[in-house]
């Protein structure tokens, strides 16, 4: 249970924080509103990935998943700071 856990605790902060960039780079809003939206976002977003590598087989599996979901985000950010999108 605490491998699963700590997985979900850091992996979660690491592909929140990646997802809710993403967002907030794409929202054509004010600078206050999507700082709003995105810590209130960001703070469900980790709670969900938190419980789904809590809810895993193992932590292989859990790892696997989000390690790949945030080499897709990261991928994102990176296209999206340095290209012109």
């Amino acid at each position: 249970m605490w491998p699963r856990s700590i997985a979900g605790i850091f992996l979660g902060l690491l592909i929140s924080i990646s997802l809710i960039l993403n967002l907030v780079q794409l929202l054509p809003l004010a600078q206050d509103v999507k700082l709003l939206i995105g810590l209130l976002t960001a703070f469900v977003l980790w709670g969900g990935i938190m419980t789904y590598c809590y809810y895993s087989q193992s932590i292989g599996r859990a790892s696997l998943n989000c390690a790949g979901l945030l080499v897709v985000s990261g991928l994102l950010n990176a296209a999206l700071l340095y290209g012109n999108i």
